[in-house]
């Protein structure tokens, strides 16, 4: 019975660390694509392969940017979808204790409830309660997986009162009022960093028209000038300075993309998705309104 409940436990810790499987997998298959377009852009580059190597230097952009930015994306609002419900769920523990219900029992109660994206999560933790965990760990374990701020620290005032005695039905009515203060704040804030966020898109879309008057405006004339002076500029033809403007948008754009995941969440992770649109938008807008460098 013994092993059968330690084999149990080890099923339950296993589901729990199956998300951060998942994000090492994700990572791992974007880092491959990424070290496979690098390698065709080498051998385009030498002539072994068709197609150009700026093409497929920017599909590694967009398949590590594409992929993380993606998968983070969906947890994002995953997480957002779980926070969203959370002050219910602590709300509910508190009047699960005050009718006299240990923590164990209120939370295999809330297992049958309905709190959207949440209740997974804390089926979840019935399970590996119901395996043998102490409700300690799988709180904790729910903390790990989710990992936001506004989860660790209320989770943390649970665990605490969960440990010490007095009314805890009290401190659970506290922490849900806090999360809930806490999440409205979140949204606040995101709501007010948009603007900034707008404003970095605006500036990277009037970065490119400056390229583009340059490229087709004063690019031409100042090759055919300089043509004839050596050491001055005459060793660069007008494809070679549109590779170099084509460099400095991609930079651009992905310092841009960065700069926006930091207003919209203070995260530079958050910052990958946005990177991934203003590289494609760069590489369309070459394509299409400078036409072939390679």
């Amino acid at each position: 019975m013994e092993k059968k409940k330690k084999k149990q436990k080890m099923r339950g810790i296993l589901e729990a660390e199956g998300e951060y499987i998942i994000r090492i997998a994700v990572t791992v298959v974007a880092v491959l694509v990424v070290i496979i377009c690098i390698v065709l852009a080498l051998l385009s580059a030498l002539g072994v392969i068709g197609g150009s190597p700026y093409d497929y230097l920017t599909f590694a952009i967009l398949g590590g940017t594409g992929i993380y930015g993606g998968y983070n994306l969906f947890i994002s609002r995953r997480i957002a979808k779980i926070e969203k419900y959370f002050p219910d769920f602590v709300r509910d523990l508190a009047e699960s204790k005050k009718a006299g219900m240990t923590f164990t029992k209120a939370i295999m109660l809330a297992s049958k409830g309905n709190y959207g994206e949440l209740t997974p999560e804390i089926q979840k933790m019935a399970k590996q309660i119901s395996w043998g965990a102490s409700v300690t760990e799988a709180l904790l374990s729910f903390a790990k997986r989710v990992n936001t701020p506004l989860i660790n620290r209320i989770i943390s005032i649970i665990v605490e009162a969960s440990k010490g005695g007095g009314s805890t039905a009290d401190v659970l009515e506290a922490a849900a009022r806090d999360a809930a203060e806490m999440k409205f704040l979140q949204s606040e804030r995101r709501a007010n960093m948009m603007s900034y966020i707008i404003v970095v898109y605006v500036g990277a879309m009037a970065f490119l028209a400056i390229i583009l008057v340059l490229c087709t405006q004063f690019v031409p004339t100042l090759s055919g000038r300089t043509a004839s002076l050596p050491g001055i500029g005459g060793g660069l033809s007008k494809d070679e300075v549109i590779r170099i403007f084509f460099y400095a948008s991609m930079v651009q754009a992905l310092g841009s993309g960065m700069v926006a995941g930091v207003f919209e969440s203070g995260r530079f992770t958050d910052g990958v998705k946005h990177a991934s649109i203003l590289v494609f938008i760069t590489w369309i807008f070459f394509k299409l309104l400078i036409g072939d460098f390679s």
